[in-house]
C-alpha cells in the first residue's frame, strides 16, 4: 500500500493520510490533523488485525517521513465520521494505548457506545426487509451471515463528544474554526469535516465509488432522499479547495464528481421505473439492475435496490400493487409496479 501522504491548508494546518485495508478489498483512509500543537485522528479502521498493522505502520511512516513527534498515546481527540465498522473498529485497540477523548454524531453514538444492542436490533430491520423484498428462505441465512461476518470483533466503547452542525468541531485553542456538517444518508450520523479550505467528506463523496445507499426503512435518516439532500447541502459550500473521502483518491473538484454522483442516481431511479412496468419484487427489480452478482455483492444490490425503490415509492412513483397478499399475509411479498 501507497505510504503517507500530506496536505497544508490555507491557514498553514498539517493534514496527514494513510491507507489501512479494513478488510479484504477494502481500502480505508485514515487522517491526522495537527496545528503543531493538537494531534486528532479522522477515523481508525475496522480493528482488523491487518487493519491494526496498518495503523501503526503509518503512524510510524508519518514520523519517519515527516519528523512528526506523533503516538498513538499522544493523540488529543478521536474523530470517527460515522458509525460503519471500517471507520470505527479500531476503537478498542486504540483504547489500550490512548485515552483521547471520542467524537461522534448523536445520531451514531449508540453504534459505538451500545454495539450489541444496535447489532441485534439491525440485524432485525435487515432480516425484515429481505423478506419483504422477496428473498428465498433458503437464501436468507446466508445473507445475514454475510451482513454479521466480523461484526463480533467490536466491543462498545464510550463516546465522550457529540459532534453537532453549527458548532466548532473541537473545542482546542486554534482549531475551533473546524466545521462539521451533518449529512445523513449513506450513514444517520454522517459528518464532513471543513478544515480552512479542505473538507474531509467521509464516505459522503469518494472520488470513484457512487456511495453505497440502503433503505430508510432498514435504519432510521438513512435512504436516497435523505442522501440527495446532504448532497446539495455539501455542493453549496464554498471556499474548498480540495476534498479527501473516506476511501480512494483526493477530489480537486468537488462539484464535478457531486453532479456525477446525482446523475448516477437519476439514471438508475429512471432504470427502476423502466423495470417496473409490470409487478416486481424488490429481489426481483435487483436482479434486473445489477444482474448476477455474488457473496457480499448480492446484499449491496438489494439495499441499493431497496433505496431507489423506497425513494420512488415515497414520491408516488411505484405503488404495491398486491394490496390483499400485504393485508393478509404477516410476512408478505411486497410488489411494486409504476404508477
Amino acid at each position: 500500500m501507497d505510504g503517507v501522504t500530506h496536505f497544508v491548508t490555507s491557514a498553514g494546518r498539517q493534514i496527514y493520510s494513510f491507507p489501512v485495508q479494513a478488510f479484504p478489498g477494502l481500502v480505508a483512509n485514515i487522517y491526522l490533523i495537527s496545528d503543531g500543537r493538537y494531534h486528532i485522528l479522522v477515523d481508525c479502521g475496522s480493528g482488523m488485525e491487518r487493519s491494526n498493522q496498518d495503523l501503526l505502520a503509518g503512524f510510524a511512516a508519518l514520523n519517519e517521513s515527516f519528523g512528526e513527534d506523533i503516538s498513538l498515546a499522544r493523540l488529543d481527540a478521536i474523530i470517527i465520521t460515522h458509525g460503519h465498522i471500517d471507520h470505527f473498529g479500531g476503537l478498542p485497540f486504540l483504547r489500550q494505548v490512548s485515552d483521547a477523548p471520542i467524537a461522534v454524531h448523536a445520531l451514531d453514538r449508540r453504534v459505538l457506545s451500545n454495539y450489541e444492542e444496535r447489532l441485534v436490533v439491525a440485524s432485525y430491520h435487515l432480516e425484515g426487509f429481505l423478506k419483504r423484498s422477496g428473498v428465498p428462505a433458503h437464501h436468507l441465512g446466508d445473507l445475514m451471515a454475510m451482513y454479521l461476518f466480523a461484526k463480533g470483533v467490536y466491543r462498545s466503547v464510550p463516546v465522550q463528544w457529540l459532534l453537532e452542525e453549527g458548532r466548532p468541531a473541537l473545542d482546542f485553542p486554534g482549531l475551533t474554526e473546524m466545521q462539521i456538517y451533518h449529512v445523513p444518508g449513506h450513514c444517520p450520523g454522517q459528518v464532513c469535516l471543513q478544515v480552512d479550505d479542505i473538507l474531509l467528506t467521509a464516505d459522503h463523496v469518494l472520488s470513484r465509488t457512487t456511495p453505497h445507499q440502503a433503505p430508510e426503512s432498514i435504519t432510521n435518516n438513512m435512504g436516497l432522499g435523505h442522501y440527495l439532500e446532504s448532497l446539495d447541502k455539501i455542493e453549496a459550500l464554498e471556499g474548498i479547495n480540495l476534498s479527501l473521502g473516506g476511501h480512494e483518491e483526493p477530489m480537486p473538484d468537488l462539484r464535478s464528481r457531486i453532479e456525477f454522483i446525482r446523475q448516477a442516481h437519476d439514471e438508475r431511479l429512471e432504470r427502476v421505473l423502466e423495470i417496473c412496468n409490470q409487478p416486481l419484487s424488490t429481489a426481483a427489480i435487483s436482479q434486473a439492475l445489477f444482474g448476477q452478482v455474488s457473496s457480499y455483492h448480492v446484499l449491496l444490490a438489494l439495499e441499493e435496490t431497496g433505496a431507489h425503490v423506497e425513494y420512488l415509492y415515497q414520491r408516488g412513483e411505484l405503488l404495491a400493487v398486491n394490496l390483499d397478499e400485504i393485508e393478509s399475509n404477516p410476512d408478505p411479498i411486497f410488489l411494486y409496479q409504476r404508477a
